[in-house]
């Protein structure tokens, strides 16, 4: 509790030390800091002492002698000024100042007392001063700053000696939504007057108005912003010590357990997925791997306001760690498929799919979308069967360039490995003859890829006896792209690293082009980029319209998917893939048209 001592010197709540023993305590610190006892102090004025004298700080110094911008917008500005009005008039009776200062502690309003302003204006600049800690120390502004809350400095506490007759309140003004610092509220009387009062009720006022602020700030939010925040703090209500975060691609809310939970680069990672929930339209479940030792478990479901998306908001919990198949740490490892990279489960699964085939000595074939890296790991998986390896682009055979089914016999025969790249484009005369090749020979050593797998394909499947593996897009293995960035930079003769911005774009892209397309961007961003850093200007246009396109309606997904089978059907035939979708030449032409100004990928490939 606080009291006037016999002596007349106000004593402070939860320290032990007068006025002159905090002196005394304070010149002792400057000459040897690291030996002297600050158990006296109240913990919040020792913790910026020790922060003080680490800035290097001189206390002789003039106080804010750093002038600069207050960077404060003008929403808060406007909403402040009726209650800085009313706060002046309470100054002005008590000459006392009130100040608003922006996030980092520069003055952006400074008011009260006349007497009083004068005399600041002589000491320092009022407009514009830095209160920062590392500018002048402890102070009510800047150490508010530093523990993000409210703080009370009160007279010998301040590091510089220009403010030690003044007893200093200071509350942050918080983002209703974001929760950051928007500005600190602060007031301020001379130790004179001050003496005798409860610094309580200085800060119960202080702290009213910093309320009304934040309450103001929070009625201007737009509807979705306020959807996007009633649906966090209901679930934050529901879920408990749960963690849970919202976002709507511009803000992220994360709860205190989601902080503790995630690391900086894991929130890409998680806009990602809540975009692609906006985009369904549905709730999600997923696991993802966000580091060697943690593994997450993802719900995450869109927020409307209205017939419009205000956003996502995702509940997360730590999946304790499984034990796992004794060949686990071998694929992680270079020496099996050390050119594939990622930690996802869904991309784990297709490894572990390649390593059974490779212990058995069996066929497989690896279905996926074009990009995936179905064709890499065929490679490594064939060379893993046999230390010859032979490689077949069946989108170049036709009756002009036939197969020659007798070579593959004699190959199989003699322990090579095949690859059948695209298997789906191999000629229905050539791919009955190889399905009545591959059935008279035991066991052959042949890895296939594909697209998708057809009726068409299944005799010749059937013939290979072999596994089925399914290599996953890169939308459902976002957290593996920053690993596949880093990858990719350590392939390159100069040092890089990927901006934190545009690494978020990249983990939300739609990538209907998968790694492939991420390593072309990848690349051409560093080789464009100046500096060690690359950013999102060192984009090409083409690019940069490519992940800056909006994304996919499932109905608009749907019929784009389609449209691509019609093309692959018609062989890129436009007038015959019309005819398969039973819809004109034109409206095909123009929906064709419009995907790809969007950046979708439509041409058939091979």
């Amino acid at each position: 509790m606080n009291h006037t001592n016999t002596n007349g010197q106000h004593e402070i709540a939860a320290g032990s030390l007068n006025k002159s023993a905090i002196i005394s305590l304070r010149e002792q610190f400057l000459s040897d800091p690291k030996n002297t006892d600050l158990s006296g102090l109240r913990p919040v004025i020792a913790r910026s002492w020790q922060r003080s004298i680490l800035c290097q700080v001189s206390p002789a110094q003039k106080a804010m002698e750093l002038v600069a911008t207050p960077q404060l917008d003008d929403q808060i500005l406007r909403i402040a000024s009726p209650i800085l009005s009313e706060l002046e008039r309470l100054c002005i009776d008590a000459q006392g100042l009130v100040t608003l200062s922006d996030s980092m502690g520069t003055l952006a309003d400074f008011r009260g007392d006349p007497t009083m302003v004068k005399r600041a204006e002589k000491c320092f600049p009022i407009q514009g001063g830095c209160m920062s800690e590392d500018q002048i120390g402890t102070n009510s502004e800047g150490t508010a700053i530093e523990e993000g809350g409210a703080v009370q400095v009160w007279g010998a506490e301040h590091f510089n000696d220009a403010l030690q007759d003044m007893y200093c309140t200071s509350v942050p003004i918080r983002d209703p939504l974001r929760r950051s610092i928007r500005g600190v509220l602060s007031l301020a009387f001379p130790e004179r007057l001050i003496i005798g009062m409860d610094p309580r009720s200085i800060m119960l006022i202080l702290q009213g108005a910093a309320a009304e602020i934040t309450s103001a700030l929070h009625a201007r939010l737009a509807a979705r912003e306020q959807s996007l925040l009633a649906e966090y703090l209901r679930e934050v209500r529901k879920r408990g010590s749960d963690a849970v975060v919202a976002m709507d691609g511009r803000t992220t809310i994360a709860s205190k357990g989601a902080m503790q939970l995630l690391d900086q680069s894991d929130y890409a990672v998680l806009a990602g997925y809540a975009q692609e929930v906006q985009s369904l339209d549905r709730p999600m479940e997923r696991e993802i791997c966000c580091g060697p030792d943690r593994t997450l478990h993802l719900q995450v479901r869109p927020v409307s306001n209205g017939d419009t998306e205000a956003g996502s908001v995702i509940r997360l919990r730590k999946v304790e760690s499984r034990p796992r198949a004794a060949f686990s740490r071998s694929v992680a490892g270079k020496d099996i498929f050390g050119q594939l990279v990622g930690k996802s489960s869904t991309f784990k699964r297709a490894v572990e799919g390649a390593t059974t085939a490779a212990s058995r000595e069996i066929a497989a074939y690896i279905v996926g979308e074009a990009g995936t890296g179905k064709r890499l790991l065929a490679e490594a998986l064939a060379g893993r069967l046999s230390d010859k390896t032979s490689a077949y682009e069946c989108c170049a055979i036709s009756l002009d360039n036939p197969l020659d089914l007798h070579q593959i016999e004699n190959q199989l025969a003699q322990g090579q490995a095949l690859i059948l790249h695209e298997i789906e484009t191999l000629p229905a005369i050539f791919r009955d003859r190889l399905t009545t090749v591959l059935s008279s020979i035991d066991a052959p050593r042949i890895v296939m890829t594909a697209k998708k797998v057809t009726d068409e394909m299944l005799p010749l499947i059937s013939s290979m006896h072999g596994i089925e593996i399914q290599m996953p897009p890169l939308r459902t293995r976002r957290e593996d792209i920053p690993l596949l960035v880093d990858h990719f930079f350590s392939q390159l003769p100069q040092q890089r690293r990927m901006s934190a911005r545009l690494l978020e774009v990249l983990v939300g892209a739609e990538w209907p082009g998968n790694v492939q397309q991420l390593k072309e961007i990848v690349e051409a961003a560093a080789l464009k980029a100046s500096g060690s850093e690359v950013k999102i200007e060192d984009l090409t246009e083409l690019h940069r319209r490519a992940l800056a396109r909006s994304r996919l309606s499932r109905l608009q997904k749907a019929e784009l998917d389609q449209i691509r089978e019609a093309l692959i059907e018609a062989g890129g035939n436009r007038l015959r893939a019309a005819e398969i979708l039973r819809i004109g030449r034109s409206t095909l032409y123009r929906k064709i048209d419009s995907y790809t100004s969007r950046g979708f990928d439509i041409d058939v490939k091979c």
